[in-house]
């Protein structure tokens, strides 16, 4: 795995680099990604994967111009028009598959498919959902996983060194100031999701309780041309969780894009 600070538009992204093949761009969730995972290590068996750390999360800097998630969007279209990646298969988590939404809305000239695993982005009224930010711990792993082991796993990880327990932090501060008000959503978005014209694969956990399934189905509802897969066993943060299921699901369906 190759590993890079790169510069686009004056702010340092740390990214990630692994594999051969046609172009993915994983777009990690509100919490971050502590290393190479193993879904991205199975995804890159396959593809050219790239796994930025979000502007402000992880390694990357933190620029005062980047305000929203409609700034993440347009910055990340900037990163494939630097590198110059056409046809890229981007493949968002929660807050990235909130991302991937609103670039394909504004433009899917360098995208070819949309995978949306437990995105965020829309509300559903009337359906109660989890709030990360004032959780405790515990309270956090039982929103994000629908199995204990695995959560407690999770949080381990974040603690293993001072340098996770601090990019832990940063982490929180930056989902804050993107997800904070209105709480992990635009209300804007719902509208404009007819513009998306590419492949689109929606997975979902039946057990997340930070952004329940009746979400898939809304959105499902928004997008009618995608696919919806829900993840028996499973919580919120799929690719953590199920992380050979995640990486089959995402292979398999860009596969079958293949001319």
């Amino acid at each position: 795995m190759h590993e890079a600070l790169v510069d686009i538009r004056g702010a340092k992204l740390r990214l990630r680099r692994q594999g051969v093949g046609a172009p993915v761009l994983f777009l990690h969730g509100v919490q971050g990604m502590p290393n190479w995972s193993p879904a991205l290590e199975r995804l890159s068996q396959r593809f050219d994967v790239l796994a930025p750390d979000h502007p402000g999360f992880g390694g990357s800097d933190a620029p005062d111009w980047l305000d929203d998630v409609a700034d993440l969007a347009f910055f990340y279209l900037d990163l494939l028009a630097t590198y110059d990646l056409p046809e890229v298969h981007v493949v968002g988590e929660s807050l990235g598959g909130w991302i991937a939404l609103e670039m394909a809305i504004r433009s899917t000239a360098r995208i070819k498919s949309l995978t949306l695993a437990a995105a965020a982005g829309i509300r559903v009224d009337g359906v109660a959902r989890g709030d990360m930010f004032i959780a405790t711990p515990v309270e956090l792993g039982g929103l994000l996983f629908a199995d204990a082991k695995a959560a407690a796993a999770w949080a381990a990880q974040w603690q293993e060194t001072p340098a996770l327990q601090e990019a832990y932090d940063r982490n929180r501060h930056a989902a804050a100031k993107y997800t904070w008000q209105p709480r992990l959503h635009n209300p804007k978005l719902a509208r404009w999701l007819h513009r998306i014209d590419v492949p689109t694969q929606i997975l979902w956990g039946e057990g997340d309780r930070l952004i329940p399934p009746a979400h898939a189905a809304s959105l499902k509802q928004l997008l009618p041309h995608a696919s919806l897969m829900m993840i028996p066993d499973c919580g919120h943060l799929i690719s953590v969780e199920r992380p050979d299921l995640f990486a089959d699901a995402a292979t398999q369906f860009i596969e079958r894009l293949r001319p």
